[in-house]
């Protein structure tokens, strides 16, 4: 398949600040074995994946796989693609990821329809894992976003925790008067913001692509859409609930200040469960979907947190299928989904989400949608970087500019997206549900 000739923006200049010194020397050959690179982009499952590979290792004599990550994850691997040299098997994220459509739609993966895995993929998945009738990716783990709360601090200052967004607000306002700290923002990295701003939009609105399509289509615009507006609007707004120390964090320092009992509110995803508490082990946390006004349709979505998918120039692609089957089997698996605290992705295992009571009532109502929803670079680059500019106080009428430009940016790049939109198999929206 032809190469994506796009994957060459800036890394060959970064290329040589990054390479020296950031990637693993990958160990000697002392065997005939079969030796595969997993890549991991993820750097927090880097223990697990250590066992679950050390399990796989040993269960045969004809294979070894290693690991390896970056300080600098996402570079590394687009200099690695660049220099005819990407993984053998590799850790990405869902196609919402602009890295991982890259490398999908680039054509550096494999086809792995043929794997046996993929039959035990949960069927309301795969509209969310295909592009031109294949599977390029098998899901390792699904996430979601919500807020986070110290139960314990609610406690103590007798409050209860919020079930809407009229009530979130007078539990802001009652614990600013008290002299608390209701919310932390790591707004010191862009990403956070984004995912913030998308918490907020997709408990109302729930899948983004419909919607995405219509204004690249020119039949809607973000300025003149009351969920686009609102959503951004109430993340700002939320930005009165706290300080500027609590707002000018980075990620790590925001989970250790809201560990630490500092603050009462976390917005960040499930992702982040398992680093709260092992900063904190006896913390009463829940985590529930962010709230929309009352008389509203309670939502959130699931996103493709993790996945794994195979070089299409590994040497040894029945190899490097071996291992993924290996690390698909359900107990396996389920070392993966227990240390990540996430929701599991193939039939078979169990989903360890406790923590979050109402956003798994959710699923069971079959209000926890899907999104697979995928931007060109310009415009992701808006809505994901960019958007932090807004904070912690723009005015509607820069918000409303913010938005145009948005929109200006999906329409220029309309084509872009619409191609890609039909070769992925986003046949419907679906809905989750747990017995899926």
């Amino acid at each position: 398949m032809k190469r994506n000739v796009k994957m060459i923006f800036f890394v060959a200049i970064l290329s040589s600040i990054f390479l020296t010194g950031c990637k693993q020397e990958r160990p000697s050959v002392k065997s005939k074995k079969i030796r595969l690179e997993l890549y991991n982009r993820k750097r927090e499952t880097y223990q697990v994946l250590e066992q679950i590979i050390k399990k796989f290792n040993e269960s045969q004599n004809e294979i070894e796989v290693f690991q390896n990550t970056n300080t600098y994850v996402d570079t590394a691997l687009r200099i690695s693609t660049v220099e005819g040299d990407f993984p053998d098997i590799v850790l990405l994220g869902g196609m919402q990821s602009v890295e991982t459509s890259e490398y999908v739609m680039g054509g550096y993966l494999r086809p792995l329809d043929d794997m046996e895995c993929v039959k035990r993929i949960h069927s309301s998945y795969f509209p969310y894992l295909t592009y031109e009738n294949q599977i390029y990716q098998i899901p390792l783990a699904m996430s979601v976003e919500g807020i986070y709360v110290n139960k314990k601090l609610f406690s103590q200052e007798n409050m209860e925790v919020p079930d809407t967004y009229e009530e979130l607000c007078e539990v802001c306002e009652i614990l600013m008067e008290r002299g608390k700290v209701p919310f932390v923002f790591p707004d010191k990295e862009s990403w956070t913001v984004h995912q913030n701003w998308e918490c907020i939009e997709g408990a109302e609105r729930g899948n983004f692509e419909e919607f995405w399509t219509s204004v690249a289509l020119g039949e809607s615009s973000f300025e003149e859409d009351s969920i686009s507006f609102e959503s951004l609007n109430k993340l700002i707004h939320l930005h009165q609930y706290t300080t500027k120390k609590y707002s000018e964090l980075g990620y790590d320092e925001a989970m250790k200040a809201f560990a630490n009992d500092e603050v009462f509110m976390f917005i960040q995803g499930s992702w982040a469960y398992r680093t709260i508490i092992k900063k904190n082990p006896d913390m009463d946390l829940e985590m529930i979907p962010f709230p929309v006004e009352q008389g509203k349709n309670q939502k959130t979505v699931l996103w493709v947190d993790s996945s794994v998918g195979i070089s299409n120039d590994c040497k040894n692609p029945e190899a490097a299928k071996t291992f993924v089957e290996f690390l698909m089997r359900p107990e396996i698996l389920q070392m993966y989904i227990d240390d990540e605290c996430s929701f599991g992705s193939l039939k078979g295992t169990t989903d360890r989400a406790e923590y979050a009571p109402k956003i798994l009532e959710l699923m069971k109502q079959g209000k926890a949608e899907l999104d697979a929803s995928w931007l060109p670079t310009p415009t992701s680059v808006i809505r994901d970087k960019d958007v932090v500019e807004l904070m912690p106080d723009a005015t509607e009428e820069e918000i409303r500019e913010y938005l145009k430009k948005y929109t200006k940016s999906l329409q220029k790049h309309k084509d872009l997206f619409m191609d890609a939109k039909e070769k992925k198999c986003h046949l419907e929206r679906k809905s989750c549900t747990v017995s899926d």
